[in-house]
């Protein structure tokens, strides 16, 4: 059994190369399988850019609003208590509203994520 506690966590800044506006992160614990889980702040308007994971992400929202969208497809609030899957190599992005920060847990299955171009305004504001 591991634990990861939040007292003894460090959040590391977001960088250019994944995010686009002001984001903190905080990873935990990962199994042999690769899947790992993380707590993740947005600012405002700061969000990921295009990514997706080999195995799917699950989101789970801690406070505040965001959006997810997958590509081509409309987007969705993610509120306190909300959980969304991303299915497996799915294009997408997720953050803050425009006018609301966001905290969500993410679980992240099978490994490392394949990450794509930024999310422009757009694209942000898109299918919302």
């Amino acid at each position: 059994m591991d634990l990861s506690r939040a007292a003894e966590g460090i959040f590391e800044r977001g960088d250019d190369g994944r995010f686009t506006g002001e984001v903190w992160l905080r990873s935990t614990l990962a199994d042999e399988a690769a899947t790992n889980i993380g707590v993740v702040h947005f600012s405002p308007g700061a969000r990921t850019r295009w990514h997706r994971h080999p195995g799917g992400q699950f989101l789970y929202g801690v406070s505040g609003q965001g959006r997810v969208r997958s590509r081509n497809e409309p987007g969705y609030v993610l509120t306190p208590g909300d959980v969304i899957h991303v299915g497996a190599d799915e294009w997408h992005f997720h953050g803050g509203t425009g006018d609301s920060p966001l905290v969500h847990v993410a679980v992240n299955v099978g490994g490392a994520p394949e990450w794509g171009d930024p999310v422009s305004d757009e694209e942000f504001d898109e299918g919302f």
